[in-house]
């Protein structure tokens, strides 16, 4: 076991709960941020929203006075969307480019100076982030491909001062998130106008692509592996959907032609 602090985002609920949990098993002292306070026992609990600079600084304020410095910022917190691109209203887009990428962004910004000289930062994005995106699952696909983008960028920074970025690519994970996906899919059969039709087929579509979640405990796993290993990656994929990536092997005009094959088909 190592003794560490660790600071997690979106530790109250999903994959940030079973994270925060396995930490705390293995003797890390572990602090949860999240819009809602965390019910695991022996984990100190910070309600605060990540696209809240105050809300972030007040938390700082609570761990500087304490004395903690931290040996590990855990990106974790995340939402989903399913819309079309010209159907989506506008604060739907804000809403998840603000929680998956600026949020994160935010967080690493206000809480960097309590991070030791030689801690690390692991940014958990998506395996959809390396991937062409699927109709309806772009805006989704925007915010981690970005998420990725800016955990590379930081890594080149943080490497000048000796501290490591991680980036961790999960495919499908049993959480609400997940599950809420497909429920987010049939509304979206609802209320579009414009991909009715293709709409009503997509979630087979997805489960056909994303197979059976993992447990979010093996991902737990991965992740404090790469919390405490000697000489960690520079990145992680867990639980990769072999549909999507046999998908991507092929020319995108391929995998338009595929989809929207898949989409049409009555």
């Amino acid at each position: 076991m190592k003794e560490m602090n660790v600071l997690i985002t979106g530790a109250a609920s999903g994959i940030g709960k079973a994270v925060a949990e396995y930490f705390r098993g293995m003797g890390a002292t572990v602090f949860s941020l999240d819009i809602k306070a965390s019910d695991s026992p022996g984990i100190t609990s910070f309600v605060a929203d990540i696209t809240n600079g105050d809300s972030l600084a007040a938390v700082k304020s609570a761990l500087t006075e304490s004395g903690t410095k931290l040996d590990v910022i855990l990106n974790i917190a995340g939402v989903h969307a399913m819309a079309s691109f010209v159907e989506s209203d506008y604060k739907t887009m804000e809403r998840v480019i603000n929680i998956n990428l600026l949020g994160t962004m935010q967080t690493n910004r206000v809480f960097h100076s309590l991070l030791k000289q030689d801690g690390r930062i692991i940014i958990v994005t998506s395996e959809v982030a390396t991937y062409t995106p699927m109709p309806f699952n772009g805006l989704y696909n925007v915010s981690k491909t970005a998420l990725e983008c800016y955990a590379d960028s930081l890594r080149q920074e943080l490497n000048l001062l000796g501290q490591k970025v991680i980036t961790i690519r999960p495919g499908a994970v049993e959480t609400p998130l997940a599950n809420g996906s497909l429920g987010a899919t049939e509304k979206l059969a609802e209320d579009t106008v414009l991909y009715a039709e293709e709409a009503k087929h997509f979630a087979n579509i997805v489960r056909k692509f994303t197979g059976t979640p993992m447990k979010p405990e093996k991902l737990a796993k991965l992740i404090y592996k790469a919390a405490t290993a000697k000489r960690p990656r520079f990145s992680y994929d867990k639980h990769r959907s072999a549909g999507l990536v046999l998908l991507n092997m092929l020319p995108k005009s391929w995998q338009c032609g595929i989809i929207k094959m898949l989409l049409k088909h009555k």
